[in-house]
C-alpha cells in the first residue's frame, strides 16, 4: 500500500486518470453544475487507482478502487482561493465566432504554408529548447535552457555568427518563462517560438488555414551529440504527426474537452472548410525531410525502389498528409537540390558529401536559361571565378550549417572549384521522382517543388503538363513562361483523392510553393498552372514588394479569372529566422495605445504581454508566433507606404485574406477533380446529379467533382442533360449540409436579369470596380469561363450543342455571376 501525499512539482506519478462509475465512458464531470455522479481515480504510471486505507487515501488495486464525487468549491477549500495556472496571456478580447456560412461555401483567412510546428522532435530532439506545450504548462514548455539539461544549446546558440548578439557570450540568457530576457527572438533558431498560445494569438488576428510540415534530417540528427530519438527521418514523421494530434488533443481539454478546441488538424478541402466556418484554425499535415521515404543515394546509386516509395506514401496519407516536398539538404534518389549559397552553402555542401559521397555538381547554367524576370538556376556558389564575396548574400537557413560546423564532420574536404556563377545543379528528377510525383498527383496529395534544383523543378512542372494534367489546353510554347522548352500538354489522368476516393471530376493536380526555394521562372509557371505561390515572410516592407511582383506575375500568366490569394511561408521552428523589425524611415509604425481590430472575427488587438515580457513588433519584428497578428497589420501599413497606386493596404489584406479560399480551392481540384464548362464529354450528366442527392458536402464533391461556381448553399456545374445538351445545375443543400435538391436552367434565370460581365484582375494589381468589392469582396470570376471560350472555338457540344448554345452558356455564367457576386465559383 502506498500513502498518497501532496507534491511540490507536476510529474507522472500525479497524472491520474478519471473514469466515471457506469455509464456513458466518455461522460465529463460537471462539478460546477452540481454533478453528483462518481468517478474512479486511476494513475497508469503506477495501474493503482484511488482508495481508501485506514481512514486515508491510498493506492490500491483498480478493484479496490473507492467510487469518489466531486464537490465545487468556487473559493477552493476552507474558503481559500485556488491556486492559479500561470500561462501566457494571448492580448486579445473576443473570440471568433461561426461564420453562419453555409457548408461548403467560400471561406476567409490568412494562410499560412510552410511551418514547422512539432519540430521540438527533429534532429533527435535534443538540439532546440522548448516546445509548443506541456502537460504541466508553460513552466515546463518554456523553461530555462540550461536547468531543462540542454547542454549545448547555448553553444549552438552563439555560434550561429551574424544572427547572436555583438557580445553573445554575455548577453545569452537561457531562461525562458517568465523573463524571456534573450529569446525568443526573430533571429534566434535554437527555441521554441510557436508556444500554443502564441499561435492563439495569431488565429486570433486572423489565420485560419496553415499547413504543418512534418521535418527532419537523419545525417545532421546523427552528427548531433544529444538525442533521445530516432535519427531516421520517417520515424521522425511519424513522431510528429502524433504531436500534432496531442496538441490538439491538449487545446481540446484546455478548451472544455474532446472536439472542443479552437485548432482542428483536417484531412481533406471539405473538412478545412467546416473548421474555417466553425471559427476555428485549420491544419494541414505536410512533408519536408531531405531523404524522403528513405530514399538516399551513395555515389548515385539509389537505395530505394518504387514498391517502396508506394508503400511509405500510402503510410504517410494514412498519417493525414496532403501536402508534401520531395527533398530539402542534399541530393537524394528522387531529385536533384538547389543547395545553399553563400558561406551556408560551402558547409551545406560538405554535408551533401557527407551524406551521398559526393559534392553538389553545380555547373554555369546555359544561356538558354534567361528569362524576361531572372534567372532560372540554383544558389551560386562561391567560386574564384567571380569577383568579391559580397556578390553572395547569406541564407537565412542557418541551422543546418551551424550543426554541421559544431560536429566537426565536414572539416577536412577539399571544396570543388566551381565555375562562374549562375550555378545549375546538373541532377535534376530522376525516374524514381517522376513516379513520385505520379503517385501524389493520383493521391490528391498537393506537391511543393521547393529545394529541388532547377532542373528537376522544370523537369517535373513539364511532366504535369505533358502527362497528368487534364485541364484546358495550354497557351502556345512561345507565349509562356521559360520559353517553351519541349512542354506540351497531354490527357494523362490521375486516379484518386486524397488518397481513399475516386474523384467525381477531371484531375488537376494539386502545385504549390511554400517558402521561395523555387525560382522565378517556377512561380510564374505554377501560377500558369492554377496553382498557388505563398512567398517566404520578410519584414513588413519587403513583403509588400513581393505581394505587388507576385500579383503582377499571376495577372500575365495565371488563366483568366484566377482567384488570386497571397499566403505566406514563415519557416517558424525551422532552419531560418523571422521578420525583423522594418528599418529606415517608416510613415506609420504599428501603434500600440488603442490597438486595433483583426480584419475577421471581431476580435480586438492589444499588446502581447509573455511572462513579464513586453514585445513590440517595432523593434522586437516577429520574435515569436503570436507576433504575426502583428505583423498581418503592419504589412497593411506597408502595403499603403509602399503601393497605394496598387490599392494599398486594404488590397494587400483582401489578397491575403483570399489565400484560404484559393488554396482550398486548388486542394479541390486535386483531390475531388473538377469540372469546367468543357464540350469533351468530361461535365456530369444530370441524372448523376439527382443520384447524388442525400450525400453530404464531401460526398457529393467526391462523387461530382468541384464545382465551376458557388452561391450559398448552392453549387453550380455545367452538366449535360439526356439530349446531350449542356445546362447550367444548381444543387442546393441544407441546414446539414447535405444535397437535397437540382435546379436546371439558372441560364435563362441570368440572362432574363441581364447584368453586366465582371472584368478580371486589373493587370497591374489594382481591384476591381469598387462597388463590385463592396458587394462581394472584389472575387467575382467564375473561374472557368476560359474553357468554355476554348470549347467553342475548339468544337461542337456532344450530342448537337454547337457553337450557338455554348455561347449563350458563356453570357448566362457571366451575367450569373454579376447577379451574385459571390466569388471564383471554386
Amino acid at each position: 500500500m502506498t500513502r498518497v501525499a501532496v507534491a511540490a512539482e507536476p510529474s507522472e506519478d500525479a497524472d491520474w486518470e478519471l473514469t466515471p462509475v457506469g455509464g456513458d465512458p466518455e461522460r465529463r464531470a460537471d462539478v460546477a453544475g452540481g454533478d453528483t455522479a462518481e468517478y474512479v481515480l486511476t494513475l497508469p504510471e503506477r495501474d493503482r487507482s484511488l482508495g481508501i486505507v485506514d481512514g486515508s487515501l491510498a493506492l490500491v488495486p483498480s478493484g479496490d478502487a473507492a467510487p469518489l464525487s466531486f464537490h465545487h468549491l468556487p473559493d477552493g477549500p476552507d474558503g481559500r482561493p485556488c491556486a492559479t495556472w500561470p500561462e501566457i496571456d494571448t492580448g486579445a478580447d473576443g473570440r471568433p465566432e461561426p461564420t453562419g456560412a453555409a457548408p461548403g461555401s467560400r471561406v476567409e483567412g490568412f494562410f499560412e504554408a510552410h511551418v514547422h510546428g512539432m519540430a521540438y522532435e527533429f534532429l533527435g530532439g535534443e538540439l532546440r529548447c522548448g516546445q509548443p506545450w506541456h502537460p504541466y504548462g508553460v513552466e515546463h514548455a518554456l523553461p530555462d535552457c540550461q536547468q531543462d539539461g540542454n547542454l549545448f544549446n547555448s553553444v549552438l546558440e552563439v555560434g550561429l555568427a551574424g544572427q547572436a548578439p555583438t557580445d553573445p557570450i554575455d548577453s545569452y540568457d537561457p531562461v525562458g518563462w517568465p523573463t524571456f530576457g534573450y529569446w525568443p527572438k526573430h533571429d534566434t533558431l535554437t527555441h521554441e517560438q510557436f508556444y500554443y498560445r502564441w499561435l492563439e494569438r495569431a488565429y486570433l488576428g486572423g489565420l485560419r488555414l496553415t499547413t504543418n510540415l512534418l521535418v527532419d534530417n537523419t545525417a545532421l540528427c546523427q552528427l548531433y551529440p544529444l538525442k533521445r530519438n530516432s535519427c531516421n527521418e520517417m520515424d521522425g514523421v511519424r513522431l510528429q504527426a502524433q504531436r500534432l494530434y496531442e496538441l490538439q488533443d491538449y487545446i481540446d481539454a484546455q478548451s472544455g474537452g474532446p472536439g472542443e478546441g479552437w485548432l482542428r488538424v483536417v484531412t481533406s478541402p471539405a473538412q478545412a472548410r467546416e473548421a474555417i466556418h466553425a471559427g476555428r484554425l485549420a491544419v494541414v499535415m505536410g512533408v519536408e525531410v531531405s531523404v524522403l521515404f528513405d530514399c538516399g543515394e551513395v555515389l548515385d546509386q539509389p537505395q530505394c525502389t518504387e514498391a517502396g516509395i508506394d508503400e511509405r506514401l500510402q503510410e504517410v496519407i494514412d498519417l493525414g498528409v496532403r501536402q508534401m516536398e520531395i527533398v530539402n539538404k542534399f541530393d537524394n534518389a528522387l531529385t536533384g537540390v538547389t543547395g545553399d549559397g553563400g558561406t551556408t552553402g560551402l558547409v551545406v555542401n560538405t554535408g551533401n558529401r557527407y551524406v551521398t559521397g559526393h559534392f553538389w555538381d553545380m555547373r554555369t547554367c546555359p544561356e538558354d536559361h534567361s528569362h524576361d524576370h531572372g534567372n532560372e538556376h540554383d544558389k551560386t556558389q562561391m567560386n574564384v571565378v567571380d569577383e568579391t564575396p559580397d556578390e553572395f548574400p547569406e541564407e537565412i537557413d542557418q541551422l543546418a550549417a551551424r550543426v554541421l560546423e559544431f560536429s566537426g564532420a565536414t572539416r577536412g574536404f577539399a571544396l570543388p572549384l566551381y565555375g562562374p556563377g549562375p550555378h545549375c545543379n546538373s541532377r535534376g528528377l530522376t525516374d524514381l521522382g517522376a513516379h513520385l510525383i505520379r503517385q501524389l498527383v493520383a493521391n490528391g496529395v498537393i506537391f511543393d517543388p521547393d529545394h529541388m534544383s532547377a532542373l528537376a523543378q522544370r523537369q517535373a512542372l513539364d511532366l504535369i503538363e505533358a502527362e497528368l494534367i487534364t485541364d484546358a489546353p495550354v497557351p502556345p510554347a512561345e507565349d509562356r513562361p521559360g520559353k517553351g522548352k519541349g512542354r506540351d500538354n497531354g490527357k494523362g489522368k490521375g486516379n484518386g483523392g486524397s488518397g481513399d476516393a475516386e474523384p467525381g471530376g477531371r484531375i488537376h493536380p494539386g502545385l504549390m510553393s511554400s517558402h521561395s526555394w523555387a525560382n522565378e521562372v517556377i512561380y510564374q509557371r505554377i501560377y500558369e498552372l492554377d496553382g498557388v505561390v505563398a512567398p517566404r515572410t520578410d519584414h513588413a516592407t519587403g513583403f509588400s514588394d513581393r505581394w505587388a511582383t507576385l500579383r503582377d506575375y499571376a495577372a500575365r500568366w495565371a488563366p483568366e479569372g484566377y482567384d488570386f490569394g497571397l499566403g505566406y511561408g514563415a519557416d517558424t521552428n525551422g532552419l531560418g529566422g523571422q521578420p525583423r523589425p522594418r528599418s529606415g524611415e517608416v510613415a506609420e509604425r504599428v501603434d500600440y495605445a488603442e490597438g486595433w481590430e483583426a480584419p475577421i472575427g471581431g476580435v480586438h488587438l492589444s499588446q502581447q504581454v509573455s511572462g513579464v515580457r513586453t514585445y513590440d513588433i517595432n523593434t522586437d519584428g516577429v520574435a515569436h508566433y503570436g507576433l504575426f497578428a502583428d505583423w498581418f497589420h503592419e504589412v497593411q501599413l506597408a502595403a499603403e507606404e509602399r503601393h497605394p497606386d496598387r490599392g494599398g493596404g486594404d488590397a494587400i489584406v483582401r489578397d491575403m485574406l483570399n489565400a484560404s479560399e484559393q488554396y482550398l480551392a486548388m486542394w479541390e481540384r486535386a483531390a475531388y477533380g473538377g469540372n469546367d464548362c468543357v464540350v469533351d464529354g468530361s461535365v456530369p450528366q444530370q441524372e448523376d446529379l439527382h443520384a447524388a442527392l442525400g450525400l453530404n458536402v464531401e460526398g457529393f464533391l467526391r462523387a461530382i467533382g468541384q464545382p465551376v461556381d458557388r452561391d450559398g448553399d448552392a453549387f453550380v456545374y455545367c452538366a449535360e442533360d439526356a439530349a446531350g445538351d449542356l445546362r447550367l445545375v444548381e444543387v442546393t443543400f441544407d441546414g446539414r449540409g447535405l444535397a437535397v435538391q437540382v435546379d436546371v436552367g439558372p441560364v435563362l434565370d441570368a440572362l432574363a436579369d441581364g447584368g453586366d460581365a465582371i472584368g478580371a484582375p486589373d493587370p497591374a494589381g489594382g481591384s476591381p470596380d469598387p462597388d463590385q468589392d463592396a458587394a462581394g469582396d472584389g472575387h467575382a470570376h467564375v473561374h472557368s469561363l476560359r474553357t468554355v471560350a476554348a470549347g467553342a472555338e475548339s468544337s461542337s457540344a456532344p450530342g448537337g450543342a454547337g457553337v450557338a448554345s455554348l455561347v449563350l452558356l458563356l453570357a448566362g455564367l457571366v451575367a450569373l455571376s454579376a447577379r451574385r457576386l459571390t466569388g471564383a465559383g471554386r
